[in-house]
């Protein structure tokens, strides 16, 4: 990410889209039991703050004192980056555990026709 506000619209925009694919294809197929759907939407709803809350890294600059500005940057873009990129990590995995229950609260016959449909 280029910097932290564009991290936080990714967050945001990717739960609001998980969010809002749960509750159409709730909608569209009402087999989907409504417990399931809730549960869903409550977890997305914390892995959003539980994530947001850990994008504000602080930088310890204790170790850095000595070094020239342009070392002291390029240090502090490291540790930045290596530390944006683990809570991405951490996230996608997250995000990939919720797109396995959204996948397991559909019922078998809607997912093998949605299967049968991609096939073709």
């Amino acid at each position: 990410m280029a910097n932290k506000r564009d991290l936080k619209k990714y967050i945001r925009n990717t739960c609001g889209a998980l969010a809002g694919e749960i509750l159409l294809a709730r909608a569209a197929f009402p087999a989907i039991e409504r417990k399931t759907v809730h549960d869903i939407i409550n977890e997305i709803a914390i892995l959003q703050g539980r994530t947001l809350s850990k994008v504000s890294v602080a930088y310890d600059n204790k170790s850095c004192r000595k070094l020239d500005a342009a070392s002291y940057n390029n240090e502090r873009r490291k540790y930045f980056a290596k530390a944006y990129d683990s809570l991405l990590e951490e996230f996608d995995a997250s995000v990939l555990e919720v797109v396995k229950k959204m996948n397991a609260a559909l019922p078998a016959d809607v997912r093998e026709a949605i299967k049968e449909a991609a096939a073709e």
